[in-house]
């Protein structure tokens, strides 16, 4: 179960006759919140609530030079430190004296960066439209809310700084409204110069363990048998690689299904009945399900910030062509 756990980045739909200025009002914030998450220096501490825990988390984030450089500190619970220099990110795990190396996509989403860099297309799935202006960590915020249109996915409350467009504050939701997980700066500063020594990680890494992810050399699935049919309305089959499990040294086949703002990987490998039987089934942390299935001797994990039905419809959707 802990593997499986650890598996765990458009147009306005009502017109009246404010319709199309409104719309654009839309097109206009979501691009500002884009822009502002990944082009600006900020150094902030957000808290992070989700499952009735409520963690702190300092960010600093830098681009110098068309170089991203970030820096995560965990201010509670267990001690975790994530550097990030470009794709490159480096988790520090003092508990168990390691460090996971891994490149990931430039459209990984993770606050203040959370909307994905292409949003055309959303209004399939979701309704999005300009709520009020409030005030969020002391700065005046623009309220952006996104619903989804079925209860395969989550909706957005975002807001975002007036001035900067750096998004301030989420609200995940389910469908009918509940509270999934939030995210919030208690404390910000946007576009100040940020010193080279507050990117460094603190986390003294002598005689840990690394472990080196193989994603950077992930290869096209070109003649996999594997295939998503019948997966929920509005997913679709964005990448199919295949990589050596983080880890352990076995080939894991990773499909990644989007709807252009969720997102679900699926991993599929070949597992013995006993090694799987602890992983199979849903499990949570957060707002990020997973849920494993066996199929064809294969164990096929589907992972994602999405409802427990979806992930599990998806696994379920996974099999072999003949």
């Amino acid at each position: 179960m802990i593997r499986l756990l650890a598996r765990i980045g458009i147009a306005l739909c009502f017109w009246f006759a404010t319709g199309a200025a409104q719309a654009d009002g839309v097109l206009d914030w979501l691009g500002k919140i884009n822009r502002a998450a990944r082009s600006l220096n900020y150094d902030g501490t957000f808290v992070y609530l989700h499952s009735d825990q409520l963690e702190a988390v300092r960010i600093v984030h830098r681009v110098e030079n068309g170089r991203v450089q970030e820096r995560v500190i965990s201010l509670n619970g267990s001690a975790r430190e994530v550097v990030r220099t470009d794709q490159e990110v480096r988790c520090y795990l003092p508990d168990e004296k390691s460090v996971v190396v891994e490149h990931r996509r430039t459209d990984d989403t993770n606050f203040p960066s959370l909307l994905p860099e292409q949003l055309s297309g959303l209004t399939a799935n979701y309704e999005i439209e300009l709520g009020t202006v409030g005030r969020v960590t002391g700065r005046a915020a623009q309220q952006i809310i996104i619903k989804p249109r079925d209860e395969y996915r989550y909706g957005y409350h975002l807001w975002a700084d007036q001035e900067t467009g750096l998004l301030l504050q989420a609200d995940l939701r389910e469908a009918n409204g509940d509270l999934v997980e939030q995210f919030m700066f208690a404390h910000v500063v946007i576009g100040a110069s940020i010193p080279t020594a507050a990117l460094q990680p603190a986390t003294r890494d002598k005689g840990f363990t690394w472990h080196r992810d193989s994603n950077a050399g992930a290869m096209p699935a070109t003649d996999s048998r594997w295939r998503a049919e019948g997966v929920p309305s509005g997913f679709r089959l964005s990448r199919h690689v295949v990589r050596q499990a983080l880890r352990r040294n076995v080939p894991v086949e990773h499909l990644v299904l989007t709807d252009g703002l969720a997102t679900v990987s699926v991993f599929i490998e070949s597992i013995g009945e006993s090694e799987a039987a602890g992983m199979l089934g849903a499990s949570h942390v957060g707002a990020v399900h997973a849920f494993g299935a066996r199929v064809d001797d294969h164990l096929v994990t589907a992972v994602g910030e999405v409802p427990v039905a979806t992930v599990e419809l998806i696994a379920g959707a996974v099999r072999q062509s003949p």
